[in-house]
């Protein structure tokens, strides 16, 4: 209750220096018109202009009756004359909070963190920014427009999700499915590829923390691969079940972690989800629960998040299984055949003494005996090809991903 005190004490003091326009608006030569992110995905943020430097404090969203907290999420526009020389500070309101202790380092790898600029809030460049002493992150350009947005990521909305949707229900062996409704009673659709009853079942996930936009251009590009190479002998032996957005609630409102009630949709999978606090894993878990009792019990679950490493993070086994080990190792060399990834497999082991986090992948195979992984997309830097990801180098990604699945499990 003391830190909840604090903190509130915290967020009051933000307030009353924002109700005299010390926080936000204007100070010395740099004139902002405006910052809007009173639209779809955009960030709850404030905003001052100090020593002719814009800077932003980002809010975080909170898990439910704890203290962890995290800020990771950006996506607002500036209004300003065409011309004007923006210098922009970003920082957190305050740090993250992770198993009830605050982080003591963020925004600091030696690829830096990009910042992502759109002139129609449609193309987006990615721009290289510094991270400064006090941890914020610093970026300089010029407003090519009289209005720019900026992003943390290339952006993909519930807009971007319709118009996917919209043009593949209709393509041959494609069906959409609704699982479920979300808290906000948003439906939960899956993207079902190839037959229903195909003897090899893969279901992949996407979204389950709504800054991740990685996933959902892999996706877009593993769909575009599947329509390209659809025939008899693939869509009669392979079901891609594929749940594109599962948070599209925190994705609407800009949050960065939670779901709208305050819970992580990649923990506590090592039992039953709670249709009311976390439908959108309920919904998928009973899918899940379909399958298995048709007799179709999915080869493979994938999880798609984005992160700062780029790693994949393999789900707790035993460390005498030579099966499950050579079949990763197998499917390693496959994904560096066919993509860019160039990151490590994680392996995690009973006997290591770690308590492991029942996050997806070890909470389907400790429930159901399903291999599982959750396949990290570096936000940062692409290291196989050196460049910043951008949308398009994420489809490739996704081609080349069902490609190694393709060759992995037929």
């Amino acid at each position: 209750m003391k830190h909840k005190s604090a903190y509130i004490k915290f967020i009051l003091t933000y307030i009353l220096l924002f109700s005299a326009g010390l926080l936000n608006g204007e100070s010395g030569a740099l004139k902002i018109d405006f910052i809007d992110y009173y639209f779809e995905n955009g960030s709850p943020l404030l905003w001052k202009i100090e020593n002719d430097t814009l800077c932003v404090s980002l809010l975080p969203d909170y898990q439910r009756e704890t203290l962890n907290r995290q800020t990771d999420h950006w996506y607002f526009r500036i209004v300003a004359e065409k011309g004007t020389r923006i210098r922009m500070k970003i920082e957190k309101m305050v740090p993250d909070v992770y198993n009830g202790r605050p982080a003591t380092d963020w925004w600091n790898y030696k690829t830096g963190i990009p910042c992502y600029i759109s002139n129609d809030n449609s193309s987006w460049k990615p721009y290289r920014t510094t991270t400064l002493p006090g941890k914020e992150i610093f970026l300089e350009f010029v407003m090519d427009s009289d209005e720019v947005y900026l992003a943390r990521l290339p952006v993909y909305t519930t807009s971007d999700l319709k118009s996917l949707i919209s043009g593949v229900e209709n393509k041959k062996g494609i069906k959409i499915i609704e699982i479920g409704r979300t808290l906000e009673n948003r439906p939960l659709e899956i993207i079902r590829l190839g037959t229903p009853d195909a003897k090899i079942q893969v279901l992949i996930r996407a979204r389950a923390h709504p800054w991740e936009a990685g996933g959902n251009w892999v996706i877009e590009g593993l769909i575009d691969e599947f329509i390209k190479k659809n025939n008899k002998v693939l869509s009669d032996n392979f079901c891609f079940s594929i749940l594109p957005m599962a948070n599209i609630d925190g994705v609407v409102r800009g949050m960065t972690r939670f779901n709208t009630a305050g819970m992580d949709l990649n923990r506590n999978w090592d039992k039953a989800p709670d249709s009311l606090l976390c439908p959108e894993n309920y919904a998928f878990d009973a899918y899940i629960n379909g399958l298995i009792s048709q007799g179709l019990k999915p080869v493979l679950i994938i999880d798609l998040h984005n992160d700062d490493k780029g790693d994949i993070h393999l789900a707790k086994h035993d460390r005498k299984d030579v099966q499950f080990k050579n079949d990763m190792k197998r499917f390693e060399r496959l994904l560096r055949k066919y993509t860019s990834f160039s990151e490590e497999f994680r392996y995690s082991w009973n006997d290591d003494g770690q308590e492991a986090v029942m996050s997806i992948e070890n909470g389907i195979l400790h429930r159901y005996g399903l291999e599982s992984f959750v396949y990290e997309l570096n936000a940062n830097w692409i290291s196989g090809l050196k460049i910043i990801p951008s949308a398009d180098n994420w489809k490739e990604t996704g081609k080349g991903l069902f490609n190694a699945l393709y060759d992995f499990l037929r």
